[in-house]
C-alpha cells in the first residue's frame, strides 16, 4: 500500500465485530461439538462434519430470517436454534435435545472467554477515539453489547448497531445511514467503515456511499483477495489493524 494514501474528511468510523475486533476462540464447531459431548453424552461427534453442515445453514438462514428474524417474528434465540437443529441434522437428535443444546451454546458464546480480542484493538481505538467518532456496524445479536464490555471495549463507541436494535442489517443501505444519523455527521461519505467481509462490508459501505477499509488476516490473505477481485481498490485493503492509523487523517 502507498504510504501517501489517505482517506481524508472522515468524521465517524464504524467497526464491524466478528473476525476484526473479536473471533471465536478454537472457531465455533469446536464448541459446538465440546458441548454437545459434555451436556447430551454424545461421545462421537464429528467436528468436521458440524462445520460442514453449520455454514450451509448459516446462509440459508440469513436468507429465510435476516438479521437474526429481526422482520420475520422469531427471536435470535429461536434463530439460533433452527441452526443448531441443522447443524446436528446428522446425528437425530430429539426436540427436547435440540432446545438443550441450543440454549446451552447460546448462553455459552455470551461469555467473553470463548472470543479472543484482536491484539492490537485496544491500541487502535484508543488512539483512533481521540480523534474521531467511533462506532460498531455488526450483523451480529443481542449479546454483543455485553461481549463488548467483557472485552473492555464498549467504552470507545457510541454506539452499537445491530439488525435486533435499529430494524436493518448489512448489506442494507439503511444500517449505514443509520449510523451516520447517530454520529450526526453530514453525509456518508465522512464515515468509513471496517470489516471484513467483501459483501457485507466492502461493497455494501461502497453502495451506502461510505468510505471503507477492507481488513485481511495476513499478508498473503490480502494477495489472494486481491488476486481474485480485481476490481477491489487494493488501497483500501489492509492486513495490519494498525494501518488503520494511517490511513485515516
Amino acid at each position: 500500500m502507498s504510504s501517501k494514501f489517505f482517506l481524508k474528511n472522515i468524521q465517524l468510523i464504524t467497526f464491524d465485530v466478528h473476525n476484526v475486533l473479536l473471533t471465536v476462540r478454537n472457531g465455533a464447531p469446536y464448541h459446538y461439538a465440546r458441548l454437545a459431548r459434555q451436556h447430551l453424552n454424545i461421545p462421537a461427534i464429528d467436528e468436521n462434519l458440524l462445520r460442514s453442515n453449520f455454514f450451509p445453514a448459516f446462509r440459508t438462514l440469513n436468507i429465510n430470517h435476516p438479521g437474526y428474524g429481526v422482520h420475520t417474528n422469531i427471536s435470535s434465540r429461536q434463530w439460533w436454534t433452527l441452526l443448531i437443529e441443522y447443524t446436528f441434522k446428522d446425528y437425530k437428535l430429539s426436540s427436547t435435545q435440540v432446545e438443550k443444546l441450543s440454549q446451552i451454546i447460546y448462553d455459552e458464546f455470551a461469555k467473553g472467554e470463548l472470543w479472543i480480542k484482536h491484539p492490537q484493538a485496544d491500541d487502535v481505538l484508543k488512539e483512533l477515539s481521540k480523534k474521531k467518532l467511533l462506532g460498531v456496524i455488526s450483523n451480529f445479536d443481542e449479546r454483543l453489547e455485553s461481549l463488548l464490555e467483557q472485552h473492555d471495549v464498549r467504552k470507545y463507541f457510541q454506539f452499537i448497531l445491530t439488525p435486533r436494535n435499529c430494524g436493518s442489517y448489512k448489506p442494507q443501505v439503511e444500517i449505514f445511514s443509520h449510523a451516520a444519523k447517530l454520529g450526526n455527521i453530514k453525509s456518508n461519505t465522512n464515515l468509513c467503515h471496517v470489516g471484513d467481509d467483501i459483501k457485507l462490508d466492502y461493497r455494501a459501505a461502497q453502495i451506502a456511499n461510505c468510505q471503507v477499509l477492507l481488513l485481511c488476516k495476513d499478508e498473503k490473505s490480502k494477495q489472494n483477495l486481491l488476486n481474485e477481485h480485481q476490481d477491489i481498490d487494493r488501497n483500501h485493503v489492509i492486513s495490519n489493524f494498525n494501518e488503520v492509523l494511517n490511513i485515516i487523517i
